[in-house]
């Protein structure tokens, strides 16, 4: 049987329906009722710490296109002007010489350092978004964990009025009973002091709610003394059964992937180094020597002096003093150390994943108990109190079962507000 199903089965006890007529009656006097969506919204929408991994994923991109374009050609105008006058040997410097080209060249092959980068960049972007979900899902378990704070507050506080409503009679009924003649004296006074508490117990709560409202508001981005009101979240259903390995999906998980890929792309390029590289480059333009002699002659020469030419440009480096060694073993280090951080990174999310998807099924269960202890308790309550009139009770049995109804409304509340952090917990640790 559903938690739903079960709750109809219960007959709603007269503190249900008063609770009912109060929200409503807060609800019209507080105007529009604000969603846990329009929360998410807004907290979005007003949270300092997002726009910073947005830029990340901006500036991720735009490297991520320079690595791509670095495999293709390149154009370019060069050009230079060299003035030697006679000192010079004449061979060497032919007098000076001037230039204009336009250029092009084209990496042919580079070891797999231009593809490596490629990855890299990409592995860099993928990271980026990465800790934008991460900062952005903080976020939502933030709001989601103080939205349920603050409904379960305003439950306690409404179910705690009600209670203070039902002494408050009992108190009055009490008082009839001394003013025609009977001696329970000490009965009121147990009353009195319960009702005591009561109200400093409402008074913490109040606190406690002021304290979740000015918090919440500060999330949304609102004045945190501004009236804040909630629309009711639907009673909590059975736990849905969950993706095998959904823990996996979490932003944390795919950063440290990202970083992963990146510190093999590093290796990739590192060992390049020691790997032949060929390019290709072509020039078309003006060239000519001779610039000592700046006069008409010169310039027939420049204009003349056109032409192209093409060029196979061959690279490889034998030996070094143990530089290129040196960034291979770094490369590979880093490698090491980035699989070991995606497997904390797995483990970490895995557990945080495992304990929230527990907890659902333990406190909804908990809920199904204390759903049908709340009617349960009433009755108590109600019985304890017409026992009392009999003769057959102490006033003691009474204010001890209306405790006991009280405090099952109030667990059953705080349950509920746990099954939703929970589930938030869940849906942080579980989804992309």
């Amino acid at each position: 049987m559903s938690l739903e199903q079960d709750v109809r089965r219960n007959r709603v006890p007269l503190c249900a329906a008063f609770l009912l007529l109060l929200g409503a009656a807060r609800q019209a006097s507080a105007g529009e009722l604000v969603s846990l969506e329009a929360a998410l919204r807004e907290a979005r929408a007003a949270n300092a710490h997002l726009p910073l991994p947005a830029l990340d994923i901006s500036i991720a991109s735009e490297r991520e296109k320079e690595a791509r374009a670095e495999q293709w050609l390149k154009v370019a105008l060069e050009g230079d002007f060299v003035y030697a006058p006679p000192g010079y040997a004449v061979p060497l410097t032919n007098l000076g010489n001037a230039r204009l080209q336009a250029v092009v060249r084209q990496p042919i092959y580079a070891g797999g350092s231009l593809k490596a980068a490629v990855d890299r960049a990409g592995a860099g972007a993928e990271a980026a978004r990465g800790r934008y979900r991460m900062v952005e899902k903080d976020l939502e378990l933030e709001v989601r964990s103080r939205f349920s704070e603050l409904l379960e507050i305003d439950s306690e506080a409404s179910i705690r009025r009600a209670g203070l409503e039902d002494l408050d009679g009992y108190r009055t009924s009490l008082r009839s009973r001394q003013a025609s003649g009977q001696g329970i004296a000490a009965d009121l006074l147990k009353t009195e002091v319960r009702l005591t508490l009561e109200e400093a117990t409402l008074a913490e709560v109040e606190q406690r709610r002021d304290d979740a409202r000015l918090s919440l508001n500060e999330l949304m981005g609102r004045d945190p003394a501004s009236p804040l009101e909630l629309e009711p979240l639907p009673i909590p259903e059975a736990p849905r059964d969950a993706a095998p390995a959904a823990w996996q999906n979490a932003p944390e998980v795919r950063v440290a992937k990202a970083a992963a890929r990146s510190a093999e792309a590093d290796t990739v390029i590192a060992t390049a180094e020691r790997r032949p590289h060929l390019f290709f480059s072509a020039d078309a333009g003006f060239w000519t020597d001779d610039t000592t002699h700046l006069n008409s002659r010169f310039w027939d020469r420049f204009w003349h002096d056109a032409g192209y030419s093409f060029a196979l440009v061959f690279v490889w480096n034998i030996w070094d003093p143990g530089a290129a060694r040196s960034r291979i073993a770094q490369a590979s280090l880093g490698l090491q150390q980035s699989r070991l951080q995606l497997e904390v990174g797995r483990r970490d999310a895995r557990l945080a994943w495992e304990k929230a998807h527990t907890a659902l099924a333990h406190i909804y269960k908990q809920i199904e108990i204390l759903s049908r202890a709340v009617p349960d308790a009433r009755d108590s309550y109600l019985d304890a109190q017409s026992r009392y009139r009999g003769g057959a009770a102490t006033a003691l049995e009474v204010l001890d079962a209306h405790a006991a109804a009280v405090e099952a409304a109030v667990r059953r509340s705080d349950a509920i507000a746990r099954y939703r952090v929970a589930d938030a917990v869940s849906l942080r640790w579980g989804t992309p």
